[in-house]
This record gives structure tokens, sequence and C-alpha cells, in this order.
């Protein structure tokens, strides 16, 4: 059986590549090119065979209302970046376009073989011949109001497509947003579940029991005697209806549930990362590993007290690190939303209320921190980049589409990208995290260095220039050209090294 999850998926190199690691859209350095978008949108790209699938929004023009339900997917040469086919999918629940959570166009699209599916938060996914874009099938229902959180990404897991949906999908419509359900509908009937969507009908083959929180990614992988399943789990702010709060195994084959552990009031705003070995977790300033057989909490970690933390000195323009020292901790989370990856023994995060990268040991529960720059402001020609320290000094964005229209209604997805924003997530080539940020601002990070300092710091890159470029999408590595694909508002762009 095989399972394809895009987002933070760790790749083998091949030999015949160099892995670029740095980069610059500003100063068109290891650019191989880039297609403007008529429209907005924030799905990562997926690749197949010399294709690049993506989506976007149907175009608006100005003064039109920015809560555009429907959707374009789109099919892309991989050498050339020319559009070679679009598709439709409608959507019946307007949102807001290039929300700081999510819009329409926030799941990536799957594909293998001859076929494409494409989904739209707002109500559709769809089946397409990989060739032409002709439809095979095409599933639309209704899908929850109450929220915009970035929600789970679509997993192709053998002939299933996991998604996550409200249950009674009529009743579901009468949902408030950060409401509780109204009186006479039983709340667990409008909690989400983890759908399990055939992907040769797009027929329903077993819905969840635990529910699954809009909040959380769920992760799929195989459990050491062999079973295939995928972590999900409850909690977070705004009194989300699923409960109780805490973190499920269930087994991809049937929906059963193997394990669901009560973890209290915790978070769920992140991926649900888990191995062979240990499920993990987050309450608060804490970190959890469970015991991925049973579900029994092991051990618990502070990640906010007596750390290590590498900073920059911007008047000495050194870097030093104090040990055992406090970090500013958010009330519920530690981290910006999605941003966690378990790579070996190490748990790596975006810190919610500095402006840092943090890794706790999943063992040992030593947690370190190595400040980043908030932005980077790439120059044309031969002169440095500056790079922000502070948020006061950061560049906010202009939030407009390649036509020049602002999109947004928004005002805090002019910002930085750090802190309650869903963030991209991290994808990991080789010994490297690649971490970007809503501003175009892209961390490359080693995770095998000894000492997450400012040696562990690869490279700051940029998607183009700073204050006219927006991104809340992960890279995707194609592992046959040793190429990087990014998207950003208004354009995606394929980095690599010139042939």
């Amino acid at each position: 059986m095989r399972w394809f999850f895009f987002f933070a998926i760790s790749l083998s190199l091949s030999n015949s590549y160099a892995q670029v690691t740095e980069w610059s859209v500003v100063r068109d350095e290891n650019i191989l090119w880039k297609t403007m978008l008529p429209e907005g949108g924030q799905s990562a790209v997926t690749i197949s065979e010399g294709r690049v699938f993506t989506t976007m929004h149907s175009q608006v023009e100005a003064g039109d209302p920015l809560t555009e339900p429907n959707i374009v997917g789109l099919c892309l040469d991989s050498k050339t970046g020319e559009i070679l086919w679009e598709i439709q999918l409608p959507g019946t629940d307007p949102v807001q376009m290039a929300g700081i959570f999510s819009d329409a166009t926030t799941f990536a699209p799957i594909v293998e073989g001859d076929k494409v599916w494409f989904f739209n938060r707002c109500g559709s996914m769809g089946c397409f011949e990989v060739a032409t874009g002709d439809k095979i099938w095409l599933r639309t229902f209704l899908p929850r109001p109450r929220h915009t959180n970035r929600q789970c990404e679509p997993l192709l897991v053998g002939d299933l497509i996991l998604t996550v949906e409200v249950k009674d999908k009529e009743a579901g419509q009468q949902m408030k947003r950060h409401k509780p359900a109204p009186e006479g509908i039983d709340p667990r009937e409008v909690w989400t579940y983890l759908h399990a969507i055939d992907k040769n009908t797009g027929e329903i083959r077993w819905i969840g029991k635990p529910g699954t929180s809009i909040h959380n990614t769920p992760r799929v992988g195989e459990m050491a005697d062999g079973t295939i399943a995928v972590a999900h789990g409850r909690g977070g702010g705004h009194g989300p209806l699923e409960r109780p709060f805490g973190m499920s195994l269930t087994r991809v084959s049937d929906g059963e549930t193997l394990w669901s552990t009560d973890l209290g009031k915790c978070e769920a705003s992140f991926q649900a990362h888990w191995d062979q070995r240990f499920g993990y977790w987050w309450r608060g300033r804490e970190h959890l590993v469970l015991d991925v057989e049973n579900g029994n909490l092991l051990r618990s970690q502070d990640v906010c007290g007596k750390v290590d933390y590498c900073q920059f000195d911007e008047s000495a323009q050194t870097w030093k690190t104090e040990k055992d020292i406090s970090v500013k901790g958010g009330k519920r989370m530690p981290m910006t939303n999605q941003t966690n990856i378990v790579v070996g023994d190490w748990h790596y995060f975006l810190a919610h209320e500095i402006f840092a990268i943090g890794r706790v040991h999943v063992i040992s529960g030593k947690t370190e921190y190595l400040q980043l720059p908030v932005q980077i402001v790439s120059k044309t020609g031969s002169q440095k980049p500056d790079l922000i320290w502070s948020k006061e000094s950061a560049i906010l964005n202009d939030t407009k589409n390649s036509r020049g229209i602002d999109i947004v209604t928004d005002k805090r997805t002019k910002g930085t990208g750090w802190g309650h924003v869903s963030a991209a997530m991290p994808t990991l080539v080789g010994r490297n995290l690649y971490v970007p940020v809503m501003n175009g601002t892209v961390y490359v990070i080693d995770t095998e260095a000894e000492r997450l300092n400012e040696n562990a710091l690869v490279a700051v890159n940029d998607l183009g220039v700073a204050g006219e470029t927006w991104s809340l999408s992960n890279f995707t590595y194609d592992s046959s050209t040793g190429r990087l694909y990014a998207r950003t508002m208004k354009e995606v762009i394929c980095i690599g090294k010139s042939e």
C-alpha cells in the first residue's frame, strides 16, 4: 500500500543533482522560471512526470466581494511554466480570500498516474485526467462554515483519500462562527471527522469515530506491525466542539480507532506527527510524548524554561548562545500553527511569541532556540540584502494580486507571518529544512547540526520583493530533477541550477 502526503515530507537526494539552498527571486539567482497567475491562492504545488498542479481563486475585479467560493485548478509544464489547461471547482460557502488561516484554495492537489484530484475548501473535490483536465468525477458537499482554519490536507492512502468534513452537512450549515451547536442539534453530528473517500468514485467509504478539530493536520504512517494509520486530534481556541481534547490513532483500512487519549486542555493547531516509537503532541508550553502502541502519556517537557537560545546582537553583529534561560511562550501554544515537524529525535517548530525556530529532543527533552530574522529585503545587482530583526522594522505586505488588486479584508494578513497564523508547513529535503513565512522569507535549516546555533542557519532567501510578496504555501521538491517549487499570491516559481 502506498500513501502520499505532500507537506513536510522527507526526501532522499539524487546523486545527479546538487541541492539548491540559496536563491533570490529579486536578483533572479537560481530561478529557472516564474509563471504569473491572474488571481491569488495559497495551495502548494504538486509535481508529477513533467507537470505542475496548483489552484487559484476565480478572478475578481476591484470592488467585487472578496469572499470568492469558486476556484480554478491549473496544470503547468514543469520545464517552462506554461499553463497547459485549467478546470473549474465550484464552492457553496464563501470565505475570505487569502485568509491567514485558510481560503478556498488552501489544499494542494494530489496526483497519481494519469489522474489528478483537486480540492475546494468551500465544498467540492474532483478527479480529472492528467493529460487533458477532462472530468472523471466531481463531488460537491456542504462544508462546515464555523471556522476558516487550514484544516486537513487531503491524504491519498491506497484507494482512499482522507479529508476532514462535518458529519451532518445540512445541520452543519446552522453553525455560527465560534458559537456552540444550536438547540436541537446533537453536537456530535456537527463535529468534524476524518472521511475516507473512494478515489475512483468520490463515494464516502468510512467516517472516523473520534472527532478531528479543523485546527489539526493529521499525518499518515506505518506502525511496527505494518498497520497503516493516521494520527489526528482535537483542541484549540474558540471552543472546538470535538471532545475530549487530545490525540487519536485511527486505522486507515476501515476507520477503526486504535487508541484515543484525553490530554486535557490543549491546542491542536499543528501537525499530528508520530512514528513507530512515539506520538507527539503539544499542551500549552509542554511538549508531550505518547506510546504509539496504546496512546499512554510517557513524558512531558516545558519548552519555554531552561532552554538554550542563540541570538543575534545587531549592535555587535555577533551571535551569542545563552544556556538554561526562559523564553516567552504563548498562553495556548508555543509554536506558529502547522510549522512543526519531527526529524529523527528532534521536534522542530517555529516559535509563537519570539522570532525563532525551536527544537525539542523527544528523548531527553533538551530544548534549543535559534533567533531568525523577521524578513529579508533583497536588492538588485550586487548589493547585500538587509536582514530585518524586529517586527517594528518589517515591511508590511500590500497583499495585491498580479493585477494590482488588493484581495485581502483581514489586516492581519499584511503582517510578518509569525505568530497567530496557519503558516506554511516545513519541507525536509535530505538534511535541510525549508521553512517559509508569509512575507516571502524562506529559512534553510541544517537538521544535522550538532547545536541549533548560527551554524545551523544555512541560508535566508526571498520569494520576491519585500512588501510585495505573500505566501502561505510550502515548498515542493522534485527528486527527478533536483528542482524546488514555490508559490506566492502572484506566481509559481521554479528554483534550481541551470543545466
